[in-house]
Order: structure tokens, then sequence, then C-alpha cells
């Protein structure tokens, strides 16, 4: 008879794997909530969330969009984390100057808690179609192919503030 609980081994690496993954994804979602918590929407954030997409992503934001809300809300809170970190990326700059080893592992996660991924970027181009789901998730549309152009431009963005 097998034991179909899960061993401690599969059980801390899992526990290593959810670590690591909040500390890839957390502040890029975090942006989106800090904006939508901001507007009066009612926040969630998962790591490795279920997902029935052709891909899973590390963590994932919703909240609920009711009729009433803007268009401009769900564009705002779609594209939350670019400002915020290059904000925080400029506020950096200001107050740390950070040099030496450090500062290519820092750009590189700024820049991609800042990126927007296809989801951020197909809800930002069609807010009326979050409106309609009631949620933060659109139907896939060409929209989604778009991070390939904005993640190099996060990059860049974020390289001149942090080191110029």
């Amino acid at each position: 008879m097998s034991d179909s609980r899960p061993s401690a081994a599969s059980s801390a690496t899992r526990g290593v794997v959810w670590i690591l993954a909040a500390a890839i994804v957390l502040p890029h979602e975090l942006a989106h909530a800090l904006v939508a918590r901001l507007a009066g929407l009612s926040p969630t954030v998962e790591i490795l969330p279920q997902w029935d997409g052709p891909a899973t992503p590390l963590g994932r934001f919703d909240a609920a969009i009711g009729d009433a809300t803007p268009t401009w809300v769900i564009r705002a809170v779609a594209v939350a984390p670019l400002p915020i970190h290059l904000a925080v990326t400029a506020g950096l700059r200001l107050t740390v100057a950070p040099e030496g080893p450090l500062v290519v592992p820092l750009l590189l996660y700024l820049a991609y808690s800042a990126s927007l991924s296809g989801g951020d970027v197909a809800v930002c181009a069609r807010p009326t179609a979050a409106r309609d789901a009631g949620a933060f998730v659109v139907p896939a549309s060409r929209w989604q192919a778009l991070p390939v152009l904005t993640a190099p431009v996060a990059t860049v963005a974020v390289a001149a503030l942090l080191l110029v």
C-alpha cells in the first residue's frame, strides 16, 4: 500500500520553490495590488497559482472589477509595476547610489519587477474585456506577445535611472 502524502523532502522543496517564486514576483504583483487598493478595489495576490493556460505564472494578481470601474483605473492597475518600480529605482539612485558588483543583479531585479507581463499588456489594451470578465484577466490576444518589446524598454529605463 502506498502513502499518497507528500514526503518531507518534497514538501521542503515546494517550500523553497515557493519562497524563490515569491522573492522574484512579489514586488511586481504588489505594485498591482497597491494601485488597486488605492483605487478602492480589493486585491489578491497568489504565488504559484493554479492555472489552466499554456504556461504557469509564478505569481498572480487579481481584483474584482465592477461595472462602474472606470477603464482608466483598470489600465492604471495593469501598468502599475512599470511606474512604481521606475520610481523605486530613481529613489535608490538618489539616496544610495548603488555601486560595485551588486549593481547588475539589482538592475536586473528592478527591471524584471518593472516589466509588464503579457496579461498586464492585454488588460491595458482591452480594459472593457477585463471589466466584462469582472477580473484582471482577458482572453488571449496578440497583445500578450508585446512584453518581448516592453521588457527591454523597462531594462533600459532602469539602467538609465540606476547608472546615470
